[in-house]
This record gives C-alpha cells, sequence and structure tokens, in this order.
C-alpha cells in the first residue's frame, strides 16, 4: 500500500484502503501480523523491510516483486524464493496448465462484461498481460491457445 500511495497520491485513504480489505477479504489467511520491520537488517530501502519482515515471519515460499533488487540474495533466507510476476504466473503455469488456462476463460469472460465489448477476445488480454509485465505468460499462452496439445 506503501508504494500505491507513493505512486498514485490523488487516490484518497478511503480509496486505498479500500483496495487493502479487497486484498484481504480476498485473501484472509494472507494477512500477517505479529512481526516488525526491525526483525530484519536489510533490504536496502528500509521501506521494503516490512515487506521481507512479514514474508520471513508468515514463512513464505515465495515472495513476489517486480523489483528484485530490493530484495538481493544476501537478504533473503534460502527458503524464500524471490520471484517476478510474471515468474510466478510461469511457475503455477508449470503446475497447472488447466488451472490456468480456466482462469484465462473467466478473466476474458470478466473482460468482456466490463467493457461491454463482445468483440474482446484472448489475443487484447494477452497484450494486457504483456503491458502489465507478464510478457513471457502471455506468449506462453498465446501459444497454448494456438495448439492446446503443445505440439
Amino acid at each position: 500500500m506503501y508504494r500505491l500511495r507513493r505512486k498514485r497520491p490523488e487516490h484518497s485513504e478511503q480509496a486505498i484502503g479500500g483496495q487493502r480489505r479487497r486484498f484481504v477479504q480476498a485473501f484472509p489467511y494472507g494477512l500477517v501480523t505479529g512481526y516488525s520491520p526491525h526483525d530484519v537488517p536489510c533490504p536496502p530501502d528500509p521501506d521494503d523491510r516490512h515487506v521481507l519482515a512479514a514474508a520471513v515471519h508468515g514463512r513464505a515460499d515465495i515472495l513476489m516483486t517486480d523489483d528484485r533488487r530490493a530484495f538481493p540474495p544476501e537478504c533473503v533466507r534460502e527458503s524464500l524464493s524471490v520471484r517476478t510476476g510474471d515468474e510466478f504466473l510461469n511457475w503455477a503455469a508449470d503446475r497447472s496448465m488447466p488451472l490456468v488456462m480456466r482462469t484465462l476463460a473467466r478473466q476474458i469472460d470478466y473482460y468482456r462484461r466490463s467493457l461491454v465489448a463482445e468483440d474482446k477476445d484472448a489475443i487484447e488480454l494477452l497484450a494486457h498481460l504483456r503491458k502489465a509485465g507478464a510478457p513471457r505468460l502471455a506468449e506462453r499462452l498465446e501459444n497454448h491457445l494456438a495448439d492446446p496439445s503443445g505440439r
């Protein structure tokens, strides 16, 4: 939320709090409490310490960030893997492509309904994935849509 406040100062505290409430509602067991940012000696940016401290305290396996430099290897315990969003989504696809494809179908349906445009399709949604920082996943899904058998 800190970065959201910094990047979008025009958003009210109520709007940002609403975003946080939606996160907690969607992932009720994802809220980590009982830690202190001072529990970890790094990362270099003190504004990132709470993220690493929560991941360590919550015994997370993966810390997902598009700013890998914020969490250098010397700051992260061996059992915690730091991945970009694109790497994480590809990791999920490696484990269950059928689940990813079902989720893509739901996203396409949502995309069409939210834009009130029946002609929106997977290719446009994949373009949004690329723009959002997941180019490898977008390419992989595009290839899968072209040849679901994976040949």
